[in-house]
């Protein structure tokens, strides 16, 4: 079946107007989450250019919003993340627990009901993300504003991957994916 099913989740139910809601909200909650970020973390960098940078801080925003988008945007979560999500957004669409389908968009980033690696894969990488944060924090700005703007452009890169990859994902009827 692939990485993500537990014993027990596939149930066979088809894709009824539960599971479609259970795979949306799967999605449509990790967008949520997505879009707070790019929202926060967007203004913070949009400030701090208005605040001015010199040239050598243009040349670090331009080469850090690259080597983002490229690197984690595209690289990590358009390529790898983005379609675990999508397919476990589809299993919940076709079966899945009533707590999996009520906590969807945990259970679509792999945070509960995955096996064992997985879900090490997910909770350390969640680890990493607030290790990062609370170190970018300490950064003076313009840096952190710079940094904060690198990371919102790669967040709404993956934004727009899950929307594509979704909207197929859902578009596709009693296709299991």
């Amino acid at each position: 079946m692939g990485e993500g099913v537990a014993s027990g989740e596939m149930r066979g139910e088809g894709s009824g107007a539960t599971g479609v809601a259970a795979a949306a909200w799967s999605l449509g909650g990790v967008c949520l989450l997505f879009s707070g970020a790019v929202f926060r973390l967007g203004r913070r960098g949009v400030e701090t250019v208005r605040a001015g940078l010199d040239p050598e801080e243009w040349a670090a925003l331009l080469l850090l919003v690259l080597v983002f988008v490229v690197g984690e945007g595209w690289g990590a979560l358009q390529r790898k993340w983005v379609p675990r999500l999508v397919r476990r957004a589809s299993w919940l669409r076709h079966g899945g627990s009533p707590v999996h389908r009520a906590l969807a968009p945990l259970y679509g980033m792999s945070l509960i009901g995955a096996p064992p690696a997985a879900l090490l894969r997910a909770w350390g990488g969640t680890a990493a993300i607030v290790a990062a944060v609370l170190v970018v924090r300490k950064f003076p700005e313009p840096w952190r504003g710079i940094v904060d703007l690198a990371v919102a452009a790669a967040l709404l890169w993956g934004l727009g991957a899950i929307a594509v990859a979704g909207r197929r994902s859902l578009g596709s009827r009693g296709r299991r994916t």
